[in-house]
């Protein structure tokens, strides 16, 4: 999820479920709610300690780590303003949990139980930096900005967020109903991802069969006709295929985009044999981010990783 909805949901949570409704506590409430993606300052401590999971999207990203870090953070709250430890204390784990469980529903796996298992878990069932919620998350927060300093009366306020928390509860139902209700039809070489919109979706298959692999991007929703993003049908030698798993099992070894689904694509010129792997769960109109590997056909040796983003077609 991006940074503004994980603000505007846990207010929106807040006020919904808590009868203590002050400034303080709801303020509390949304920083917990967004500490999680804080992580991306702390990203760089990784070349120090060598390790992955403080990669953004990693190790913060767990409950675990929501309940140790809410107990250090409300331990300090409550010697600093004498606010009852207890009171907030779960405030920090509700709404750090809050966070890590909208992540999950997220297409980019996360450890949600680091560091008592290394499993990671995603349900699939939106993108993860949603330019819908975005976009209406900021429109939340300037209208309530607006009522706030015209002064409006309270019931008119609270009608604003109750529409919103509506908004949002009924717009992640449609998501998770209409994972379920696709995948549900779907063959095991096949898999769903969620579109910009809630009701629109992609279906990538991809099928290996010998030397033989066959790719089928689709665009779908659940009331128009498919439209196809890309297809292909290639017939590899024994020397591509060893390329092409090269490439694969390269990928895998980076953290962050063995995380994803890569729709490869092939490419020989000049004495290269080019493998690129685009990243189905960030792709949007057709783009998407791509890591590619160059190797030297000669030699047999990886030669160059270029990482972009662009559309997904032959190269």
């Amino acid at each position: 999820m991006d940074f503004f909805t994980h603000i505007v949901f846990g207010g929106l949570i807040y006020i919904l479920f808590l009868k203590e409704v002050t400034f303080e506590y709801i303020i509390l409430a949304m920083f917990f709610a967004v500490l999680p993606d804080l992580d991306i300052f702390i990203t760089p401590l990784k070349r120090v300690f060598k390790s992955t999971y403080l990669e953004h999207r990693g190790g913060s990203h767990s409950y675990i780590i929501g309940v140790m870090l809410s107990f250090i953070i409300c331990s300090l709250i409550s010697v600093l303003t004498h606010r009852p430890f207890l009171f907030t204390w779960i405030i920090g784990i509700v709404f750090y949990g809050l966070h890590v469980s909208m992540d999950i529903l997220t297409t980019t796996k996360i450890p949600y139980l680091y560091p008592l298992s290394k499993k990671e878990l995603s349900f699939n069932v939106e993108k993860a930096g949603s330019q819908f919620t975005m976009l209406n998350s900021v429109l939340l927060l300037i209208i309530l900005l607006t009522l706030y300093n015209a002064s409006v009366s309270f019931y008119t306020f609270m009608a604003v967020i109750n529409f919103y928390t509506f908004f949002y509860l009924m717009y992640y139902f449609i998501r998770i109903a209409s994972k379920l209700l696709v995948t549900s039809k779907l063959n095991k070489n096949q898999k769903y991802f969620p579109g910009v919109l809630p009701f629109f979706f992609t279906v990538y298959e991809i099928e290996i069969d010998g030397n033989e692999i066959s790719l089928d991007l689709r665009k779908k929703s659940l009331f128009s006709k498919t439209k196809i993003i890309y297809q292909s049908q290639s017939v590899l030698s024994s020397e591509e295929m060893m390329f092409f798993q090269r490439g694969i099992d390269s990928c895998s070894e980076n953290y962050y985009f063995a995380k994803w689904t890569p729709l490869p694509i092939f490419a020989k010129t000049e004495g290269k044999y080019i493998v690129r792997l685009f990243f189905l769960e960030p792709m949007m109109h057709r783009r998407a981010m791509n890591i590619q590997f160059d190797f030297d056909i000669t030699t047999q040796q990886l030669i160059r990783i270029k990482r972009g983003y662009g559309r997904i077609q032959p190269i």
